[in-house]
């Protein structure tokens, strides 16, 4: 076979595995996305908020996703797969960042470590639990969190005149 031309046609290189890996990949994200609302969901409510979405409906999508998954892949959404759809943004800062840049990140930063006091403290009241240490450490967290907030929002020290 020829084309016009006198030509060999281009040789095309199809793969029956690329749509299974798209469509294994695209099934991860959704599992990835779905765990990411139930965890809103379950946290919102513990918080008492109204607009707080049903919990159960966020859980059967969860777990027909995982089944589409595990229909493709052969497994259920790895361990480092689920900390990485529920774990807070990391806040980064670059070498050249300006002082505003800095205050940002060290509000950013601040507000992540009361998040993640504030996240040890509730898993042990929603267990009923006792914090161990008497949740020292997670109050060391919340206040060491508030004090680099308070930094942030404070801006830059005044130079003294002599």
């Amino acid at each position: 076979m020829t084309d016009i031309e006198g030509r060999p046609p281009a040789l095309k290189l199809v793969s029956k595995n690329a749509d299974h890996d798209i469509n294994t990949l695209r099934a991860k994200q959704q599992v990835m996305r779905h765990l990411a609302d139930l965890a809103a969901a379950i946290l919102r409510t513990i918080a008492g908020s109204g607009s707080a979405a049903p919990i159960m409906p966020n859980v059967l999508r969860l777990i027909e996703a995982q089944k589409k998954l595990a229909a493709l892949s052969g497994s259920l959404l790895a361990p480092d797969d689920e900390r990485q759809a529920l774990s807070l943004p990391k806040e980064e800062l670059r070498p050249d960042a300006s002082d505003t840049q800095y205050r940002e990140f060290e509000y950013a930063a601040g507000i992540e470590t009361i998040v993640i006091g504030a996240l040890r403290l509730a898993a042990h009241q929603v267990l009923k639990e006792r914090e161990h240490f008497g949740g020292k450490y997670s109050t060391l967290a919340i206040e060491e969190g508030i004090a680099r907030v308070v930094r942030a929002t404070r801006g830059p020290e005044k130079r003294k005149r002599n």
